[in-house]
């Protein structure tokens, strides 16, 4: 079986995402995108924002492990 690693490249303005799959050796693309904030929202709401995105994601997607770029 297949196992789904989420990426995550954080960001307040764009945090990029991306799933890949690993199959033994096998690496295979699934989705990947970004979740714009608004600029001139709150530090606050634009956490918001991110996390139900990223919330969003995680259910769609059922990621095994997550990776986040330092």
């Amino acid at each position: 079986p297949a196992i789904r690693i989420l990426g995550i490249d954080p960001g307040l303005r764009h945090t990029g995402w991306g799933i890949v799959g690993i199959d033994g050796n096998r690496l295979t693309f699934i989705a990947c995108n970004c979740i714009h904030t608004n600029e001139k929202a709150t530090l606050a709401e634009r956490l918001v924002t991110i996390h139900d995105g990223l919330s969003r994601i995680v259910a769609e997607f059922a990621p095994d492990e997550a990776a986040v770029e330092a």
